[in-house]
C-alpha cells in the first residue's frame, strides 16, 4: 500500500485469505447445497478466481477435485525449460528460480526473497520469448507477454502508464506468471543532466513509474525483460533489487541445432545425419526450428506416413553459391582485419573463416568471419581505442586496397564494421573525454543515442577519416601480403596467421 493512502486512512483492516467458515457461509448466503470437507479444503488456499468457481458450482461429483487441481494451471504452453536443449547458463539460473518458487508455494520462503527477473539481451532470433514461455512452463506459472510499443501506442503519457500498469496487474491476478517484455531498451533513459524539456519529463515519469512497479512486481511475478541493446536501459532498472540478472544469448551452434532438431522430431535418427541438416539451418532461432520440425512432420503426415530424415532435409533451404570473385572478395575483407589487428598489437593472432554459400531467403548473412587471440587491454587508452577503430574499419579498407572498390558489407546494421568504429570513436569523445578537448557530455548509454554538439561530431568524423586513411597506409604497403591471404582463406575456407616477435603476419 502506498505511504499516502496509508497516512489518509483512518483505519487499516487486514483481510486475510478466505477460510472453510467463510466458503461454507457464502454457500449458505448463495442458497447453495452445503459442500463436503474435502471439497472445502481442497478449495482453501487457492487463488480467488478458483474458490469463486468452486463456490458457484452447484453440485460436486468425484472427479471435481481432480479437475479443481487443474483449473489454476497454464495451458499447454510448449516445452518445459529443462526439458530443451541448449539454455545452458539460463537453466542453471531457472534451476534456482524453480526451487525457489516451490518454497513459496509450500510457505516456506515469502516472496520476497525470490529474485525479481531477468534481462535477456542479443540479436533478433536468438530465442529470448522461447525461453520466457519455456520457463513459464517449467515453473508451472502463466505467461503473461507485452511490449513497451504497445504501451506507448495506448496514446498520451497517462495512457501509456495505465497501459504499462495493466500489464503488471495482469501478471499479479495470475498468481504465479512469468511477465515477458519486449523492447525492454525502449522504457528509455532519464538524462543524467534534466534540463526541463518537455520531451526529457516525458521519459522522467515513464522511467520512474517503471521503477516503482519494478521495486513491488508483485507475488509471484518473474519480469523477463528482453532487448537488443542492453546499453540503452536505464542504469537504475538493472541495478541489484529489480532486475539482478543479465545474460546474453546467442544463436545456438550446429551442435545445439541438432539437439533441438531431435528434441523436436521425437525419433530416433543418426546423430551425424541431424549435424548435416543443423549445418544447413544455420542462424535459425530455437522457435525456428521447431516450426521446422512441425513443417516437416505435416510433410509425412499428409503423405501418411511418419516423420522421417528425408522430411527434416527436405526443410532445408538451398543456398547459392558464393562465387570465386565473392569468396575473394571476402577474403580480402577478413585478411585486412586480420593484418591490421597483427600489424597494431591488438591480437597475437587471428583467424579468417569464409563460406562457400549463403541463405537468399535470410535476413543478413555473413560470408566471413574473424576470430582474435587478443592482447589483454583492461585499461585502455585512447592508442588502444583508436587501434580498436582502425581495426573494425580494415575490412572496407582493404576492399579499397585490392579493388578500389568497396562493397556494403561493413555498415548498414548495428553492430557492423562502421557502427563500431563510429560507437568507439561517439565514445572517445563525448565521453571518455579523450578529444582533443577533455570534455563529459554524456555517459556511454547516452552517446548511443543522442546527437552531439557540431564540435564534437566534427571531431568524430576526423577520427574515422585519419584512422581510415591510416590504415590504408599500412595496407598498401602490405598488399601482397593481403592478397596471399585473402587468396588462401578463399581457397581453403579457414586461415589462422599469427604475430611474429617482430609484430608482423607470419
Amino acid at each position: 500500500m502506498h505511504k499516502d493512502v496509508r497516512f489518509v486512512a483512518s483505519r487499516i483492516v487486514p483481510l486475510p485469505p478466505p477460510s472453510t467458515r467463510d466458503i461454507l457461509a457464502t454457500r449458505r448466503v448463495l442458497r447453495l447445497p452445503l459442500l463436503a470437507k474435502e471439497h472445502v479444503g481442497a478449495l482453501v488456499g487457492k487463488t480467488e478466481n478458483v474458490i469463486i468457481a468452486g463456490i458457484l458450482k452447484r453440485e460436486w461429483t468425484a472427479d471435481d477435485l481432480l479437475a479443481l487441481s487443474d483449473l489454476d494451471r497454464p495451458d499447454g504452453q510448449g516445452p518445459s525449460l529443462f526439458d530443451l536443449p541448449g539454455y545452458h547458463e539460463l537453466k542453471d539460473w531457472g534451476r534456482g528460480i524453480a526451487k525457489d518458487v516451490d518454497r513459496w508455494r509450500h510457505g516456506t520462503l515469502d516472496w520476497r526473497h525470490v529474485t525479481r527477473g531477468v534481462v535477456l539481451s542479443g540479436p533478433p532470433g536468438v530465442g529470448k520469448t522461447y525461453f520466457a514461455s519455456a520457463l513459464a512452463t517449467a515453473l508451472g506459472f502463466r505467461l503473461v507477454c507485452t511490449t513497451v510499443g504497445s504501451w506507448q501506442s495506448a496514446g498520451h503519457l497517462d495512457d501509456m502508464i495505465n497501459a504499462m500498469r495493466r500489464s503488471f496487474d495482469d501478471a499479479r491476478s495470475k498468481r504465479g506468471a512469468v511477465l515477458f517484455i519486449d523492447e525492454f531498451d525502449s522504457v528509455g533513459t532519464r538524462p543524467a543532466r534534466p534540463t526541463g524539456h518537455p520531451n526529457e519529463v516525458y521519459w522522467q515519469v515513464v522511467v520512474n513509474e517503471f521503477l516503482s512497479l519494478m521495486n513491488t512486481p508483485g507475488e509471484g511475478v518473474i519480469v523477463i525483460g528482453a532487448t537488443n541493446y542492453i546499453e540503452w536501459i536505464d542504469p537504475a532498472i538493472l541495478r541489484a533489487g529489480r532486475i539482478e540478472n543479465h545474460f546474453t544469448l546467442t544463436p545456438p551452434d550446429a551442435a545445439t541445432r541438432a539437439e533441438i532438431l531431435r528434441y523436436h522430431a521425437g525419433v530416433s535418427m543418426p546423430p551425424e545425419s541431424l549435424i548435416e541438416i543443423a549445418n544447413g539451418l544455420e542462424g535459425r532461432s530455437p522457435a525456428a526450428l521447431e516450426e521446422l520440425v512441425r513443417n516437416a512432420r505435416k510433410e509425412a503426415r499428409d503423405e501418411g506416413r511418419e516423420l522421417d530424415l528425408r522430411d527434416l532435409q527436405a526443410q532445408i533451404p538451398e543456398k547459392r553459391k558464393y562465387t570465386p570473385e565473392q569468396m575473394f572478395r571476402l577474403g580480402v575483407h577478413e585478411a585486412g582485419h586480420a593484418l591490421i589487428s597483427l600489424a597494431l598489437g591488438y591480437a597475437t593472432s587471428a583467424t579468417i573463416e569464409i563460406k562457400e554459400s549463403f541463405d537468399p531467403t535470410a535476413t543478413s548473412y555473413a560470408g566471413g568471419q574473424t576470430s582474435y587471440d587478443l592482447v589483454d587491454d583492461h585499461l585502455p587508452t585512447d592508442t588502444t581505442l583508436l587501434n580498436r577503430i582502425a581495426v573494425a574499419i580494415a575490412g572496407m579498407a582493404a576492399e579499397a586496397t585490392v579493388f578500389a572498390d568497396r562493397s556494403l558489407g561493413s555498415g548498414g546494421l548495428i553492430g557492423s564494421d562502421v557502427e563500431r568504429a563510429t560507437a568507439i570513436a561517439r565514445r572517445l569523445v563525448a565521453s571518455y573525454g579523450l578529444g582533443r578537448t577533455p570534455i563529459f557530455f554524456a555517459t556511454v548509454e547516452e552517446v548511443a543515442g543522442t546527437t552531439l554538439p557540431a564540435a564534437l561530431e566534427n571531431e568524430v568524423v576526423k577520427i574515422l577519416r585519419i584512422q581510415y586513411e591510416r590504415v590504408l597506409g599500412i595496407l598498401a604497403d602490405q598488399r601482397d601480403r593481403l592478397i596471399v591471404v585473402a587468396g588462401d582463406a578463399a581457397a581453403h575456407g579457414r586461415v589462422r596467421i599469427e604475430r611474429d616477435v617482430r609484430g608482423n603476419a607470419a
